[in-house]
């Protein structure tokens, strides 16, 4: 069913405004506005992030009935969760409305959660495609007793009713479609059998409240506005969820009303560059050439730049021709397979043929084209992939991305998965680069992950594909940069690290953590990540004291733990009795000096081995985590003042390194820290040189800044670098005669 936008909007004069916080948290780049992809950003080849439309129309609407907005993308502007709570406590919300992602949903509500802590009253909406309709058994994996509503339809014609009836009016709630709401303490919902048709009766995105400039197009690095142009899509692609959350029926917005939001961005924010989304710009090609014409008879002629998504099929040389005069220089086409039993059995609608009829038609009309491929679907065999190979080389686009299939709930693909038995974990927390299945009927995740890897090095390392990108730079500096740019993050994804798995650091266990450095490193990851945290140590008493200090400041959970670096045998039984499982875990312990040169290897070396070695045992087969050892310049080099303690933390540090080449196929990263000089606790009886000479929370910010950018390895501060080197250089006949 299909309905006109009637949303009441008169302004409530007389009643008292509410103040709406509208944001995206803080974390890893996500497409939170694309609800139909919801794309893993840092981990693609070529995309940049997205402005944040659904915030934006949030807002039009909200301002429209007389609430004050604040609108912020934390995640894009790689603010902290600091921040964040900052502006929550000077705004001072009446209600947050907050656009998560299947892949970010779990620390999304522990987030939500916290500011629910910080104030009872504030009301809670969460936007968001798994919110459609949803099953309860989906429901009853997340923990949304802080939540109030969650919207499912297209929150750009909701939120502003939904904030209106929930302050003034909440017997209209229940009549407000797409929505989940609580009644008695359990969820009720309205209906989502109908999608609104008139397109042109939204508001257009306040962009005055966005960073336009943080939202680029890729190859310039220009502001790029996005401009959703049409809803819907009448294919039934078994892997795509636009049917269920947009509806089959294609809901177009006048040429005249997409070319007047064009002029606002060109004349009043300045922008000239514009993503038209829309999940197929050319199924209608009768409206697609009016949309051109409209452009080409505007003021806007020759001065806009444009990119769109189109099916291989219906489509025609004409159509992209016209779209190419009008401003459009590259079309993305989701061509997914080059085996055709994949391309039927995904309903598609289309063939290998028509794939490479579309990418001639592109290159005829001079637009670069953005070659989509999906693999890993149920019935996949190696000949499929290696099918899919083939056809990518045929193909030869200009840029290339290769996801591998994610089932969401509510696809038919979601229905094959489980119907085969290859999901054996929830799909909540997954992305296009962090399958939940297992794999397919007769190959592996790791085969699948393997083939995504190696395709995508061998097609982007060809000489000929590197002086194609040259040819189109030109001269432009800009773009050679961001060519640059694209192809070191390609090269660290498929070869710097395996790929990012889990959730990230939503729990970090700290062993030793009544150090001074493992103190400050849990701050660290309090403050920025929002982590919850384990403190393991001996003094319970003193953790207790630290914890209730970070619960405190930081707002989130703590747990203490009683542990033993010696006491080897305890070590298992007190990683599975943690209140709770980490994603994470920091070795900080350590002993400096001893009479017993015996006792420093105990310590530093076998008990840290013994307990890393259980916890690495559970990460590896979470296929997860991350590890973060501290060892020390110490181990670079046995002196006489102190190799008992360098000989133990030379073994760390080949223990670290080769942890990590064991647990790199599983996802999971290990970090090795050499700390030289540390003012703490342990050395106040120690003179170092001030220059060579790190506090505990210096350690601690070069700590997380190499968690955060995946280093293997980092020395802190980081002037011990070339110090080491010229120490583990000297020869052993000068060495021997230092007074080190």
């Amino acid at each position: 069913m299909q309905t006109a936008y009637k949303s009441d909007t008169s302004r409530d004069t007389g009643l008292q405004p509410g103040r709406v916080m509208l944001f995206y948290p803080p974390g890893r780049f996500y497409q939170r506005g694309e609800d139909r992809s919801q794309g893993n950003v840092e981990n693609s080849t070529a995309t940049t992030m997205r402005a944040p439309n659904d915030l934006g129309y949030a807002a039009a609407t909200l301002k429209a009935k007389g609430f004050e907005v604040f609108l912020r993308d934390y995640q894009t502007s790689r603010r902290t969760l600091e921040e964040l709570l900052a502006d929550f406590d000077r705004f001072a919300p009446d209600a947050i409305f907050v656009s998560i992602t299947n892949a970010t949903i779990f620390r999304d509500l522990e987030l939500v959660a916290r500011l629910k802590d910080r104030s009872p009253s504030v009301m809670v909406m969460l936007k968001g495609a798994i919110f459609f309709d949803p099953e309860q058994g989906l429901l009853d994996q997340l923990d949304l007793l802080s939540v109030d509503y969650l919207i499912g339809l297209e929150s750009d014609f909701i939120v502003g009713d939904l904030a209106r009836a929930h302050f003034h009016d909440p017997g209209r709630i229940p009549s407000i479609r797409g929505i989940l709401y609580k009644k008695d303490g359990a969820w009720e919902r309205t209906y989502f059998d109908s999608f609104e048709t008139d397109l042109d009766g939204l508001p257009f995105p306040d962009r005055s409240l966005m960073e336009n400039h943080l939202y680029v197009r890729p190859d310039t690095g220009e502001p790029q506005a996005t401009v959703t142009t049409s809803r819907g899509c009448p294919s039934r692609c078994i892997f795509c969820i636009t049917p269920t959350i947009s509806g089959t029926r294609l809901r177009l917005r006048s040429p005249g009303n997409i070319l007047e939001e064009l002029r606002e961005c060109y004349h009043k924010h300045g922008i000239r560059d514009f993503f038209f989304k829309s999940d197929t710009f050319t199924m209608d090609q009768k409206w697609t050439r009016e949309v051109c014409q409209a452009i080409l008879d505007s003021d806007l002629a020759g001065k806009v730049h444009w990119v769109a998504n189109s099916k291989v099929k219906p489509l025609s040389l004409e159509t992209l021709q016209v779209m190419k005069a009008a401003g459009c220089w590259l079309v993305a086409f989701g061509f997914e397979s080059g085996h055709p039993e994949t391309l039927k059995r995904s309903r598609k609608g289309t063939t290998a043929e028509d794939n490479l009829q579309a990418a001639q038609w592109a290159r005829q009309a001079g637009l670069l084209t953005f070659g989509f491929f999906l693999i890993g679907m149920p019935w996949e065999t190696r000949e499929h992939l290696e099918a899919t190979r083939r056809h990518i080389f045929q193909l030869d686009p200009d840029f290339l991305e290769l996801h591998i299939a994610v089932p969401y709930p509510g696809t038919g693909l979601h229905q094959e998965a489980v119907a085969c038995g290859l999901i054996k974990e929830s799909v909540l927390g997954k992305d296009y680069f962090n399958a939940p299945t297992v794999g397919t009927a007769t190959l592996s995740m790791a085969e699948i992950e393997k083939f995504r890897r190696d395709t995508l090095l061998k097609f982007h390392l060809r000489p000929g594909y590197i002086w194609r990108k040259l040819r189109q730079a030109g001269s432009d500096r800009r773009i050679l940069a961001n060519y640059f740019r694209f192809g070191l993050k390609l090269l660290k994804n498929t070869l710097g690290q395996a790929p990012k798995k889990g959730p990230g650091a939503s729990c970090v266990l700290i062993l030793g953590a009544n150090s001074d450095i493992g103190l400050a490193i849990a701050r660290q990851f309090a403050a920025h990540e929002g982590s919850n945290l384990i403190l393991a140590s001996r003094d319970v008493t003193a953790l207790e004291a630290k914890a209730a200090d970070i619960r405190s400041r930081f707002g989130v959970d703590v747990d203490v733990a009683f542990f033993e670096a010696t006491d080897t045998a305890s070590h298992h039984d007190f990683y599975q009795n943690l209140p709770r499982r980490p994603d994470g875990a920091v070795l900080a312990f350590g002993l400096l000096e001893n009479s017993d040169p015996l006792r420093l290897i105990e310590v530093n070396l076998t008990g840290a081995a013994s307990i890393l070695e259980v916890v690495a045992g559970d990460f590896e087969a979470r296929r997860q985590g991350f590890l973060i050892g501290l060892s020390s310049v110490a181990g670079e080099r046995g002196r006489k003042s102190n190799y008992a303690y360098g000989a133990a933390k030379a073994g760390l540090t080949a223990y670290l390194s080769g942890l990590r080449h064991r647990l790199f196929a599983s996802g999971v990263r290990v970090l090795t820290v050499s700390p030289g000089f540390v003012r703490s606790k342990m050395t106040a009886h120690l003179k170092f040189p001030k220059a060579l000479t790190a506090t505990p929370e210096h350690v601690a910010r070069d700590v997380h800044a190499a968690w955060r950018s995946g280093k293997d390895a980092i020395y802190t501060k980081a002037v011990w670098r070339p110090i080491m080197w010229i120490i583990r250089n000297l020869p052993e006949s000068l060495f021997k005669r230092t007074n080190l």
